[in-house]
């Protein structure tokens, strides 16, 4: 459940992802398959409540670039709930987090995690 729960939420981001072409049609609608998979399994209700308490308690204290020590805080307690090894710090607070086995082929996927400054104009 818990690789589910990663999964889910690196989709979440990103799940539009091109899908690779390989030789074999077989290979192919595999790899075509996984995105569907995952959104599936974003829609039970217990992960969608993981993936949207993630995301209130990050929009509740944006921090700016290189600033985000909150936030990054969150992620490597997460991933550390998930069992999911990672390197911190990289660029002051980002988390780069390693699942799979190491070999070929690789895929990463990478996510801001900052908020941007703005000025909230009251009319």
């Amino acid at each position: 459940m818990d690789l589910i729960k990663w999964v889910c939420l690196t989709f979440s981001f990103f799940m539009f992802l091109p899908v690779p072409i390989c030789s074999t049609s077989v290979l192919n609608k595999g790899l075509a398959e996984i995105p569907l998979n995952s959104l599936n399994l974003a829609r039970r209700p217990e992960i969608l409540e993981w993936m949207v308490g993630i995301r209130r308690t990050i929009h509740e204290n944006p921090e700016l670039g290189f600033e985000e020590f909150e936030t990054c805080k969150l992620i490597r307690a997460e991933l550390d709930k998930l069992g999911i090894p990672y390197k911190h710090p990289v660029a002051v607070t980002g988390v780069v987090g390693f699942i799979g086995t190491g070999k070929p082929p690789f895929v990463a996927i990478r996510a801001d995690m900052d908020a941007l400054a703005m000025q909230k104009i009251f009319l």
